[in-house]
């Protein structure tokens, strides 16, 4: 039987309805995902942006400690730079000192005790290590020698040794120099003090016929690289001098900056360097701070040491 046109169209219209209640079903799910996801996107965003400062804060912790042990290491590092640059300027000083001293004309600096003595005796000066090795070398070994024998060091000591400023008279030109060096001490030679002291000292005094070993010895003395000592009497005494370049009994030898090798040297090339040591010593402790002594002292004290050079020179030296 056929049917009606109706009962097509309601047909039709209930299956459109069941489709439109199953589509809306499907809906009202997904957007109950959608805001599940949603919360859940939420909360995930919440708690990275939670980890995310936890994070910066404990990073920040992190860099602001290590920053404040940075400088504190480096404080100590500083601090511990200073006290290795004073340490090693007091052991140079030192070094020094021990090179320039010698057994009738001590180092005061090394010897505190002397200033205290009377001059008419009583206490002596006992010999340093130094001094006693190279006695006892001596003692070992005493070759014969072409040398006249050397004066009495008490009589040597008597005219030579006493110093008093008040019997002598300053050089005003060369007081202005000193005074105008010592506002602002450099060892520069080219300076007008330094620059009369090497050519009325110190350049006739380091005068030796090996010409090109004497300007390395000046250089070395200049750089505070120069290093002295007694030859052990084990072994025969070198019979050439190789500064004078001549004949000459050499009990002392030298090494010059970073060289290893060593120069056999007299008596009286010895004591000349060491006197122009001694004055290039006391000019570093004057550029150091380390003299405290008023200007009068102190020009005196450089005039005592030009005189000890021009003494050396002329081979009457107050050294054993």
């Amino acid at each position: 039987r056929s049917v009606s046109v109706a009962e097509v169209k309601e047909l039709a219209y209930a299956r459109l309805q069941a489709e439109l209640n199953k589509a809306q079903q499907e809906l009202k799910l997904k957007d109950e995902e959608v805001a599940r996801l949603s919360q859940i996107r939420d909360e995930v965003g919440a708690e990275l942006e939670d980890l995310t400062a936890s994070l910066f804060e404990e990073a920040n912790n992190m860099v602001r400690e290590a920053n404040i042990k940075q400088a504190a290491a480096e404080k100590r590092l500083k601090e511990s730079n200073l006290k290795m640059e004073v340490l090693q300027a007091e052991v140079q000083a030192l070094k020094t000192l021990m090179i320039t001293s010698t057994p009738s004309r001590p180092n005061p600096h090394l010897h505190p005790q002397l200033g205290k003595s009377n001059s008419g005796g009583g206490h002596r000066r006992s010999p340093s290590n130094y001094e006693l090795s190279s006695i006892s070398s001596l003692a070992r070994r005493s070759p014969p020698t072409q040398s006249p024998p050397p004066p009495n060091p008490n009589h040597v000591a008597n005219e030579y040794v006493d110093f008093n400023p008040e019997q002598y008279e300053v050089d005003p030109v060369y007081h202005k120099e000193f005074v105008a060096w010592r506002q602002n001490p450099q060892l520069d030679p080219s300076d007008p003090f330094l620059a009369r002291i090497y050519q009325e000292d110190i350049i006739p005094c380091l005068h030796f016929a090996a010409y090109d070993l004497t300007q390395e010895v000046l250089k070395a003395i200049e750089n505070n690289s120069i290093t002295i000592e007694a030859v052990s009497g084990n072994s025969p005494f070198p019979k050439k001098c190789s500064l004078l370049d001549a004949p000459r009994l050499c009990k002392y030898r030298m090494k010059l900056g970073d060289s290893s090798s060593w120069h056999y040297i007299s008596q009286l090339c010895r004591n000349r360097i060491t006197s122009v040591c001694d004055f290039f010593c006391y000019l570093r402790y004057i550029q150091q701070g380390l003299v405290r002594n008023g200007i009068h002292e102190v020009y005196w004290e450089v005039i005592r040491r030009r005189r000890s050079i021009a003494l050396a020179r002329l081979g009457i030296c107050l050294t054993s």
